[in-house]
């Protein structure tokens, strides 16, 4: 009988940054457009890492935007994320530090009396 072995530590650093993301948020995607996974591929020891690339189309179905993301962590357990936006022409829109999404605010808050808080 085999005894179990513990999983090496780049083991469980490789299962932490394969977690699911939600691209479209993170990207905020519109809801008529579709995101769509080009490809992914990840990496192991010393640095553990996955990378991602991806397409976002319009409701007409043509391309409006390139999307490269990565996470990565080292043996030491500093983590490294990020993602940049391209246009369709191949140049950089933006680039963030982080994999994070901002929740976008789509309804005012009002108390129970229907009247805006700060009223």
């Amino acid at each position: 009988m085999e005894a179990n072995r513990a999983p090496a530590a780049s083991d469980r650093l490789s299962d932490a940054i394969r977690g699911v993301r939600n691209f479209e948020a993170i990207f905020q995607i519109p809801a008529i457009h579709q995101l769509v996974l080009v490809r992914s591929r990840s990496q192991g020891c010393p640095i553990s890492a996955v990378f991602w690339q991806h397409d976002e189309y319009d409701a007409q179905g043509r391309l409006v935007a390139h999307y490269f993301s990565f996470e990565q962590v080292n043996d030491l357990g500093a983590r490294q994320r990020g993602w940049r936006k391209f246009d369709s022409h191949g140049h950089l829109v933006s680039e963030h530090d982080d994999l994070q999404y901002a929740p976008r605010v789509s309804a005012v808050i009002r108390n129970r009396n229907g009247d805006f808080p700060w009223q």
